[in-house]
């Protein structure tokens, strides 16, 4: 638990009492950061007291705490600050903390101002749709920079979103097609329309050396879908998924930890004696190279 007055929090939540929760904020301290393997990303509005007094317990890789979609729009501010009174309160950090802003002139630019200076790994920025909008990001905050690939100008432009600061991309399925003005019933595995659109989108993250993260598969109670659609995207190239319940992140967790144990042998083996045969398979100098390329991107 994070909090020890609960009730008081919520109370001031219900009541939108912003300087009263400012005056609770404890002063900023620079406690060390993690990077994980950003396998599940979980969901956790700002203004939402009880889930974000649960985090510490939450087998989540990232916590992704959200300002934009899921917050009423009468709850944006205290969200905001309730979620500056949560880092304010950590002691210790054992995964990601990524703020995701709301529409950087819906908001966000004021969010980035009010929270930069607080200890967390990431800003998630939405609706990008080209560098030349977010400048203004880069020249408030020298922190890790994701962006949501939500826009048809962002994703078929996507090549074009390379910035140092920027480090990793979350697909927006939903917006996306919205966007394109095509239904939501393609959403099908084993439509090639929907193949195209994750391989794609993978394939160019790999292109710019950016983490791929998942879409948010909505139907939460349907965990055998969620299960399939996490395999789909793993085999695509996929690093993790955005979840909305603690019970998505732990299948996201199960399905993109890779045993590396026979990864580990192969370099190993091939760094001491070159070539060799195992198992009916020749591992030469590409084999090698794939493996030591697994090794490296859980580092």
């Amino acid at each position: 638990m994070i909090f020890e007055k609960i009730e008081e929090l919520q109370k001031i939540v219900e009541k939108n009492e912003i300087e009263k929760a400012k005056k609770l904020i404890k002063p900023i301290k620079k406690v060390p950061l993690i990077k994980t393997k950003k396998r599940s990303v979980l969901m956790v509005s700002g203004h939402q007291i009880k889930h974000l007094n649960k985090i510490d317990e939450l087998k989540a890789d990232v916590i992704m705490l959200n300002l934009e979609d899921g917050v009423p729009k009468e709850k944006k501010e205290i969200a905001r600050v309730m979620t500056a009174l949560f880092l304010s309160q950590l002691e210790k950090f054992d995964k990601e903390f990524v703020i995701r802003v709301n529409g950087l002139n819906e908001g966000g630019i004021e969010d980035i101002q009010f929270l930069k200076e607080f200890n967390f790994n990431a800003f998630r920025i939405p609706k990008v749709k080209s560098l030349k909008e977010v400048e203004k990001v880069f020249s408030l905050t020298d922190k890790e920079i994701h962006f949501s690939i939500e826009t048809k100008e962002a994703f078929f432009n996507i090549l074009k979103l390379k910035h140092p600061q920027v480090t990793t991309f979350y697909f927006g399925l939903y917006d996306l097609l919205d966007d394109l003005k095509i239904p939501h019933d393609v959403i099908k595995r084993e439509n090639p329309l929907i193949q195209k659109l994750f391989t794609d989108f993978s394939l160019n993250c790999k292109y710019l050396d950016i983490t791929p993260i998942g879409w948010t598969y909505q139907l939460y109670k349907d965990l055998e879908g969620f299960r399939k659609w996490c395999l789909f995207q793993k085999d695509l190239g996929f690093s993790g998924v955005g979840c909305i319940t603690p019970t998505q992140a732990e299948i996201a967790n199960e399905i993109f930890t890779t045993d590396l144990d026979f990864a580990k042998m192969i370099v190993e083996r091939f760094e001491n004696e070159g070539t060799f045969t195992i198992d009916g398979l020749f591992v030469d100098e590409p084999i090698y190279k794939n493996y030591k390329n697994q090794l490296k991107e859980v580092k």
